[in-house]
């Protein structure tokens, strides 16, 4: 409903638009002959139009229906049943084991024995030496701080280097220099012996009497530990829970969709021709005077331009006047 009001005001507000652009268009006509001319034009326009139509809605319902469900309950039965038990018996036997023992046998063998020994070593060593001296020269130094006085105080003077007067301020001054101490490196390379202790090793073989492990087999009798299982039948009764199914009857809310016939209304667009007045495109010769006008307004502009200009910039300085009215040589 608010789109169909909302296309309804547009409507009215063109309508009222066309009306107003007509009025004032014979207005400026009838006021101004060289005004633009408007001619009448049909025009499609699509207008909303409502209408009533009819449509089958779905809409849930809630019904309540009954159903069998079953409930789980639990039962406790006494049951009885036979059961095999192992028991563990300790039995002693004797058993033979081949053990292996390590006997300690002495022997003759030939080691090598390390002994570390000075021994002094004859090493060459380069080392780089500046051999080098100092030396006067002179430097350029700068500007005094009376010198960069007077000169920010010359910068703030008006100075005419055309003026035979003033020929000296274009000269440029010496430069000022002073003697500096400077050292001049000369590197040179000297090569020195130096005696070094150095510790070398020194292998030599000898004969001592070592302890070897040697490995001998020895059966031995052990009282070993076996555990047998016998078994064993015992009667036992218990008590098991069993599960049970029970029917009962229950209620339940299902939900239905159900057809339901509706009017409503809807909205159309339609096509009404609708009369509006457009600007024609003026005559060339309808303000009386053509082409020939036109470039002479505009040519009359730009020399108008082109007379302030001058104007703003005075005439020759040797008639002394600022505009150019009363001078003939400057036309």
């Amino acid at each position: 409903m608010i789109r169909q009001q909302l296309r309804v005001a547009l409507l009215a507000g063109g309508i009222l638009a066309a009306i107003s652009c007509t009025v004032r268009a014979e207005e400026i006509s009838k006021a101004d002959p060289c005004a633009p001319t408007y001619r009448t034009v049909t025009v499609n326009e699509w207008v909303p139009e409502n209408y009533q139509a009819t449509r089958t809605v779905y809409k849930t319902e809630q019904r309540q229906e009954t159903y069998t469900a079953y409930k789980c309950e639990t039962v406790p039965e006494t049951r009885t049943r036979t059961v095999t038990c192992y028991t563990r018996v300790p039995e002693m036997q004797t058993c033979i084991k081949k053990v292996c023992v390590k006997v300690p046998c002495w022997e003759d063998k030939v080691v090598c024995e390390k002994h570390w020994v000075t021994v002094p070593e004859v090493k060459t060593v380069r080392k780089c030496v500046d051999r080098g001296h100092y030396e006067c020269r002179e430097v350029p130094c700068g500007p005094s701080f009376g010198e960069r006085l007077s000169g920010l105080l010359a910068s703030f003077k008006k100075k005419d280097c055309c003026d035979p007067c003033a020929t000296s301020c274009c000269e440029t001054p010496c430069p000022r220099t002073k003697t500096v101490k400077v050292w001049c490196a000369n590197k040179v390379w000297e090569e020195s012996c130096v005696t070094v202790c150095k510790k070398v090793c020194e292998t030599t073989q000898c004969t001592k009497k070592v302890c070897v492990m040697k490995t001998e087999w020895k059966e031995e009798a052990h009282q070993v530990c076996h555990y047998v299982c016998k078994p064993e039948c015992k009667t036992e009764t218990y008590t098991v829970c069993v599960k049970h199914q029970v029917p009962y009857q229950a209620t339940r809310c299902v939900s239905h969709c159900v057809p339901v016939c509706e009017t409503y209304t809807a909205c159309r667009m339609v096509c009404h021709k609708v009369e509006k007045q457009v600007a024609c495109a003026p005559a060339p010769t309808a303000c009386g005077c053509g082409d020939t006008c036109c470039k002479a307004s505009l040519l009359d502009g730009l020399r108008g331009r082109l007379a302030s200009f001058r104007g703003s910039f005075g005439c020759n300085k040797s008639c002394g006047e600022s505009t150019c009215s009363s001078c003939s040589s400057c036309k």
